[in-house]
């Protein structure tokens, strides 16, 4: 019987039950109630054909598994203008928090696998999606799954690192505190000498840099024809600025395992002129602060990095990590 027929059965049933008729042997009252029962055991046959029935939904998981790659940035050179000293490679290979096909076989496994024997049952990646066809049911767990890998993975952290020059009573805290208090911090920070903020997420390398760069004149290119020398000059850029790469790996808890590499540049202005034969070339005077540490940190909580608290010009490095 189609759903219209079943409906007015139904309807019929029900204007029937409630017309006056009382008496129990009426065979009327007695055919009523075989086709109600025979209504309701064909509505929920149809219902379970229903929810047994293979249909076609798709999910966009390209969040999941979309692929981060380290972002590091250049350190400070100091070795003469012309040598580059080799540095190891801090990029690594782009990663992503769930390869689609990963994700497919543990839909397979966790959701109800004896269902994936069915006719017709099947999941197929594109461009980012997953085009699935199961029965209502399983849909129904995958969409649970997937809210549960999403939050899973949403471990997005950012780490604020900041230059402070270090005044005369601030000299003994710095170098003996590695947490600072919510009150120290905020007078600290009030006036940095240079500030960076990176965000990514848990585990991936992040680098950024704070500063400008100053140019100079760094030398002259001599070229000799017919007797005569011609000196071309030849410029030069040198960085003034913070330079921060962190590593921030959540320990699942209120605390993060930092892995720094920070820097702090301050160029001397006016630059130094020197004379030379061709010319007077620029000689730029840097003082670097760097600081290269692993550390563990509880999450908005400031800390000391690392510095120096005395000498010309002291300044610390204060790293706070939080969660986004």
């Amino acid at each position: 019987m189609r759903r219209p027929a079943l409906l007015a059965l139904g309807l019929l049933c029900g204007a029937l039950a409630v017309s006056g008729q009382e008496d129990a042997g009426d065979p009327l009252l007695r055919e009523i109630d075989r086709m109600k029962r025979l209504l309701e055991e064909r509505i929920a046959k149809a219902a379970a054909q229903a929810e047994e029935r293979v249909v076609l939904r798709t999910y966009d998981v390209s969040d999941l598994c979309t692929r981060l790659s380290d972002h590091g940035v250049a350190l400070e050179n100091l070795t003469p203008s012309k040598y580059e000293a080799p540095r190891e490679a801090d990029e690594s290979e782009p990663w992503a928090a769930y390869e689609i096909d990963s994700l497919i076989e543990l839909m397979k496994s966790a959701v109800e696998p004896a269902s994936w024997e069915m006719e017709g049952a099947d999941i197929q990646p594109k461009n980012g999606r997953l085009f699935i066809r199961a029965i209502p049911r399983v849909h129904g767990r995958i969409e649970r799954m997937l809210a549960w890998c999403r939050t899973s993975m949403d471990r997005r952290v950012s780490v604020d690192v900041a230059v402070v020059p270090v005044g005369d009573g601030d000299a003994a805290l710095l170098a003996n505190a590695l947490e600072l208090t919510a009150d120290e911090a905020r007078r600290l920070l009030a006036q940095p000498l240079a500030a960076v903020t990176l965000s990514g997420f848990d585990g991936q390398l992040l680098g950024g840099r704070a500063g400008r760069e100053i140019s100079y004149l760094r030398d002259y290119e001599v070229e000799i024809a017919d007797g005569a020398a011609i000196a071309d000059p030849a410029g030069g850029k040198v960085f003034s600025g913070c330079t921060a790469e962190v590593r921030a790996c959540l320990d699942g808890g209120e605390g993060a395992i930092l892995h720094c590499q920070l820097e702090m540049s301050r160029v001397a202005e006016p630059l130094s002129v020197h004379p030379t034969a061709h010319g007077p070339i620029e000689l730029p005077t840097k003082r670097l602060t760097r600081v290269q540490a692993s550390f563990w940190a509880p999450l908005g909580r400031t800390v000391v990095a690392g510095g120096c608290t005395a000498g010309e010009e002291p300044c610390v490095i204060l790293v706070t990590a939080r969660r986004r």
